[in-house]
């Protein structure tokens, strides 16, 4: 009986890719190339973008490729008229400290060379061999080249690229067979706003080596990017008069080509060189329309789809050569899993690996072709909003880091060969114990839906406002209360403005709400920011691998910030007859925008470095921590200490039960209710969804004189730990043999001991005595039910999350054992 066999059609970035994963997986493969050799020059380039040098690594190639490349060191921006918007020394760089791996340009024809010299047995590739039927996709896969040449094998990868005959084959079929397949509307999905001439030149003479840049103009914009050997890399995205769907996309022609030239030739792409400048050294160009699709569904029976035959994007931001190769690592795995169980699987597990494949691939590939068509859309200054923001608004580098971890760290490896060689700051979603994931859309709606009674809880208070003058000292108490709340709220405003995951988003300033809580109320804007809070902060990447910290220099003038703007209106209030009213009316607003504005001051004159200077240390790092402590321990000093105060002036006035009754329910009463309730939501809200990149990270005694061994009771110890890399510092329970445990504990809220012990398995039949290893921790307090095995703490999270914590920890604490014990 033959060996199972996987036909792959091009010799593509995603076909040969898949050759060489196969090759090494022990699984047969035959490739077939449509053209008469394997690398033709068609005058195209590629970047390298992390997440496809780390498949590369593992197939031994990364180096030779990387060898053959130019990497991008530096990036530049211009605009219309060649002013320069931004220079960016520091980006090759910043990549490499976040992912291990730099970007870097070639030809394309020179990756694909290196990947087919890269095969051991290169007879199984054959060129001149285009496909032109699928016979049969039932039980075997059986098709036919333009030449007449039968090929037998059990499944088909169609990696022939966008203008798939793979693709138009496997459609034929399903649809003579499955009229609900939906291959006519598929192909309707296919879509071209943009038109791209590309190509390669000779570098002009002033561009440096290692740099790339970019030129925006209205519904156009350039991507250029030297090369070696004096090569010069271009692409011209040029927006189409009208969009076309389907088999009504464009073909272009030279006499096409030339009249884009005429038309844009004199375009400045940076000072000195025109658009014609750079065409007039063309080796290589040509012009295409830009389709832009992720099909619905990328398989029907045996035959499957990779590469750019199921999805295409916009090539401004390089993903769609790394996107092949990560489709062909992916595919590859599972067929080696399937594989593994069965030499020969059956069509329902292949189908199922398939489907396993089009699950993962598909929600990742639509957010590459969605980034890629507003990034477009920016660059080509398609409005008046994205015009300002591309040529006004400053895109620092540390503002892109989040953006390319984001895109790098889902990258898929291989798992059945030895792991990429290098790492970064930002680890691998395959490396991360507790998975990072989206909220998921029931949890959010009913977040949403609390927040949204809260405002109808604001309404109706605001209508029932009879007793608002009669709660006398009382109610003014009750007015600077609810102004202290409405403080701290405007702290962590301020602070999540900051966030580099809310760059130029909804929250990217707080004073928009600010204003609009001076105007209309705190207690109805307060829960409308917090369900776009909890909507901005649904998908996995704003909690990992978008950065916690915030710019430390931002940090640095918090506290300072909140004791200029907020104790003279406070002072005010306390000492002023009636001074809460008239500090209401005017202070307490000043104050509040005072408060982001004196932290952006404060930015603006700080002597520290900016984070772009140490991009991963200043993002990943926990040098904001200090300045935020202090700040959050200086807005918990300041609401218990005028909580206590206005307890004392409560009690000194001996109000009746009738006049508390009336304060209570009051609009000032009322208000401080909604206040109190939205900021209670807002935090268990948040609870489930910060997701560490690893549980206990480590242990060490306070006293650096003290080994471990040492430790007593009531010794302190520096723990990092949970989630989002919490550092606390627990007292030592017990060190002894068999057990080791420490207390830690948030007073009033909860305590936990945390045990690592060994127990004794008694001797049972024939067998001896054994050893467990038990690691537990158990909670006590107030909101204790939040850790444990409650409802609460199960819908939250917490109890599934620390699980999975513990078991990542225990895993990595076997595999330690196992090697120390193998040394030994």
């Amino acid at each position: 009986m033959a060996p199972f066999t996987v036909i792959i059609i091009g010799g593509s970035v995603a076909g040969l890719t898949l050759a060489n994963i196969l090759e090494r997986y022990g699984i047969e493969y035959i490739l077939l190339e449509k053209y008469n050799a394997i690398a033709p020059q068609l005058g195209a380039s590629i970047g390298i973008l992390p997440y496809g040098s780390q498949v590369l690594d593992q197939l031994g190639i990364e180096e030779k490729v990387s060898s053959m490349s130019e990497h991008v060191e530096t990036m530049q921006i211009f605009g219309p008229d060649g002013e320069c918007l931004n220079t960016e020394h520091g980006f090759g760089q910043l990549l490499a400290e976040l992912t291990g791996y730099k970007f870097s340009f070639l030809d394309r024809r020179e990756l694909i060379q290196a990947l087919y010299d890269n095969l051991r047995d290169k007879s199984k590739v054959h060129v001149s061999k285009e496909l032109f039927k699928i016979d049969r996709l039932d039980g075997e896969v059986r098709i036919t080249t333009k030449d007449g040449t039968i090929f037998t094998g059990d499944i088909i990868v169609g990696a022939d690229g966008v203008h798939s005959q793979t693709r138009a084959e496997m459609w034929r079929i399903a649809e003579s067979e499955d009229p609900s397949y939906g291959s006519k509307q598929m192909a309707d999905s296919i879509t071209c706003t943009y038109r791209c001439m590309f190509g390669i030149t000779d570098c002009p003479e002033d561009i440096p080596k290692e740099t790339g840049f970019k030129s925006y103009h209205k519904n156009r914009s350039y991507l250029c990017q030297s090369g070696r050997e004096g090569k010069f890399y271009f692409f011209a995205f040029i927006k189409n008069r009208q969009k076309t769907v389907g088999r009504s996309v464009p073909r272009y022609t030279a006499e096409d080509e030339r009249a884009v030239l005429d038309e844009y030739g004199e375009d400045i792409i940076r000072p000195g060189i025109t658009f014609g400048d750079i065409y007039k050294r063309r080796r290589h160009a040509v012009l295409v329309p830009l389709q832009e699709y992720v099909l619905d569904r990328c398989f029907y029976k045996r035959a499957i789809l990779i590469g750019d035959s199921f999805h295409k994007f916009n090539p401004l931001t390089g993903q769609g050569g790394n996107s092949a190769i990560e489709d062909a690592a992916l595919l590859g795995d599972l067929l080696k899993e399937a594989f593994h169980k069965d030499p020969r699987p059956m069509s329902t597990t292949i189908q199922a690996r398939f489907a396993d494949f089009q699950k993962k691939r598909r929600p990742r590939t639509v957010l590459l072709r969605d980034g890629a068509s507003s990034l477009q859309a920016l660059e080509a200054l398609e409005s008046p909003l994205l015009q300002f923001i591309a040529l006004r608004v400053k895109m620092s580098i540390d503002k892109l880091a989040s953006r390319f971890a984001e895109i790098c760290s889902p990258g898929h490896i291989l798992r059945y060969l030895p792991e990429p060689s290098r790492k970064g700051v930002v680890a691998r979603d395959d490396d991360i114990v507790a998975r990072p994931r989206n909220r998921s859309l029931p949890a959010t709606v009913g977040w949403v839906t609390i927040m949204a009674s809260i405002v109808g809880l604001s309404l109706f208070a605001a209508k029932h406002k009879r007793l608002e003058d009669e709660t006398g000292v009382l109610g003014d108490m009750l007015q600077l209360y609810a102004f202290m709340l409405t403080v701290a709220v405007n702290a962590l405003w301020t602070v999540e403005s900051y966030r580099p995951g809310f760059f130029l988003g909804p929250l990217h300033s707080s004073i928009p709400y600010i204003l609009a809580c001076i105007v209309v109320g705190w207690e109805l804007i307060l829960p409308i920011y917090f369900i776009i809070f909890i909507c901005a902060s649904r998908p996995r990447s704003f909690y990992y691998p978008n950065p916690r910290a915030i710019d430390i220099r931002a940090a640095e003038y918090l506290p300072t910030g909140l004791l200029i703007t907020y104790i003279p209106p406070i002072f005010w209030a306390l000492i002023t007859s009636g001074g809460s009213l008239t500090a209401a009316r005017w202070l307490f607003p000043a104050a509040h925008l005072a408060l982001p504005m004196a932290v952006y001051l404060g930015l603006k004159l700080s002597k520290k470095d900016p984070p772009e200077s140490n991009v991963s240390e200043f993002l990943y790092g926990n040098r904001d921590i200090p300045y935020l402590l202090k700040t959050y321990n200086a807005i918990i000093l300041a609401t218990t200490s005028l909580y206590v105060l206005i307890l004392g002036q409560v009690a000194l006035q001996f109000p009746d039960m009738g006049t508390v009754v009336m304060a209570v329910f009051s609009t000032k009463g009322a208000q401080l209710m909604v206040l109190s309730l939205v900021v209670m939501f807002l935090n268990f809200s948040s609870i489930p969804d910060y997701s560490p990149n690893g549980f206990i990270r480590s242990i060490s005694p306070v006293d650096p004189a003290k080994l471990p061994v040492d430790l007593q009771p009531g010794d302190k110890l520096n723990v990092c730990a949970g989630y989002g890399k919490m550092t606390f510092s627990p007292i030592v329970s017990a060190n002894t043999q068999s057990m080791f445990s420490w207390i830690g504990s948030i007073p009033g809220i909860f305590t936990g001991e945390h045990m690592f012990r060994f127990e004794e398995i008694p001797a049972s039949g024939q067998e001896q005595s054994r050893t467990r290893f038990v690691h537990e921790e158990t909670f006590t307090g107030l909101l204790s039910f939040l850790m444990g095995e409650s409802f609460v703490a199960r819908y939250v999270g917490l109890m599934e999350d620390s699980r999975k914590g513990y078991d990542g920890f225990n895993h990595d604490l076997k595999s330690w054992v196992e090697k120390e014990s193998m040394g030994n």
